[in-house]
């Protein structure tokens, strides 16, 4: 007879497994992982929910919204100048290269050039161990390719 908990070429089976419930009061759940191995899911109760749900609506105002071509509606340097990134913030240091590559793509060279030194100048600072050394290594690649295109 043939195992049926292992396909054909010895990978064990990936389906999917309804969760078991433990307690219907607060949601707790056993789940099946992949690797065969039970685990137990914190569940929330009524109120948690509706807590969470009112701090996401009243104090978050919930979904962000982002409109089409906004980028194109901001000086990203008057709005780095005025506080409004935080270049601590990986995800915000990604948005603030996104402008410099928009700028490079729209074959704004100078522009490109002002922003990309002004961020690598901000960046350094931050870089310890040489953990952001991929995003400078970016920059004054795009430095490099602007003062080309402006020379």
């Amino acid at each position: 007879m043939e195992n049926h908990s292992k396909k054909p070429h010895g990978v064990k089976d990936q389906s999917v497994t309804k969760p078991i419930s433990l307690d219907g009061r607060t949601g707790e759940v056993i789940v099946r992982k992949s690797t065969g191995k039970t685990k137990v899911r914190k569940g929330q109760t009524e109120e948690e929910y509706e807590q969470q749900l009112q701090h996401y609506f009243q104090v978050e105002k919930g979904p962000v919204r982002t409109d089409i071509g906004w980028m194109d509606k901001v000086d990203p340097l008057a709005q780095i100048r005025n506080g409004e990134y935080d270049v601590s913030n990986k995800h915000q240091r990604q948005v603030l290269s996104g402008f410099c590559h928009r700028f490079y793509y729209q074959r704004k060279y100078e522009q490109c050039l002002d922003l990309s030194s002004y961020l690598l100048g901000l960046f350094e600072p931050f870089n310890v161990k040489n953990k952001m050394k991929r995003e400078l290594e970016e920059l004054n690649y795009m430095i490099e390719q602007c003062r080309k295109q402006v020379l």
